[in-house]
């Protein structure tokens, strides 16, 4: 397993950017156009984007490390960060990546675990996240993680829309 998992700050907006495009690259490359790709990486992961998002206080990344190395990384939104507004009771998990060298190895349960870690900590009700409908071993991994789909969300990608399932794992047992 990895050896921490770090708060990242703005100073940090470099490292984020590069493994930020690396893994989206790495996940979603050989499914869309050249165009929408540079699209995506140049405007969503910009260095002014990504630094704006770590200065949020309702947003926080932090990166997971092994032997030094960083191994995958993590975005967390609530309150009016998140992207799709599902309540002051509830987490977003934005971003959950693991470099393609790593994965299957136990680092992605490893985030996930932080993030509902830190959802308890900031006495939230509920998680959440979407995910690309065609990526059914990402589907897979968050069902057996206990969420389950509640509806879903129209994502742009550069000039094509894409259909996310959204999913959501209840934390507290609502009265």
């Amino acid at each position: 397993m990895a050896d921490s998992i770090i708060q990242l700050t703005a100073a940090d907006t470099a490292k984020l950017q590069a493994i930020s495009q690396e893994t989206f690259k790495d996940t979603f490359g050989g499914y869309n156009t050249d165009d929408d790709m540079d699209w995506y990486l140049n405007n969503e992961l910009s260095t002014k984007r990504l630094r704006s998002q770590l200065k949020n206080t309702n947003s926080f990344f932090y990166f997971l490390k092994r032997d030094n190395q960083v191994v995958g990384y993590l975005k967390l939104n609530i309150n009016d960060a998140q992207s799709n507004d599902q309540g002051g009771d509830a987490l977003e998990i934005e971003r959950l990546y693991v470099r393609p060298d790593y994965k299957r190895m136990g680092y992605g349960r490893q985030l996930m675990d932080y993030a509902i870690k830190r959802a308890y900590q900031l006495d939230k009700d509920a998680v959440w996240l979407s995910v690309w409908e065609y990526n059914h071993a990402a589907q897979k991994f968050y069902e057996a993680m206990g969420f389950t789909q509640f509806g879903d969300y129209l994502f742009t990608l550069g000039g094509a829309r894409q259909r996310d399932v959204l999913m959501r794992k209840e934390l507290k047992i609502r009265v």
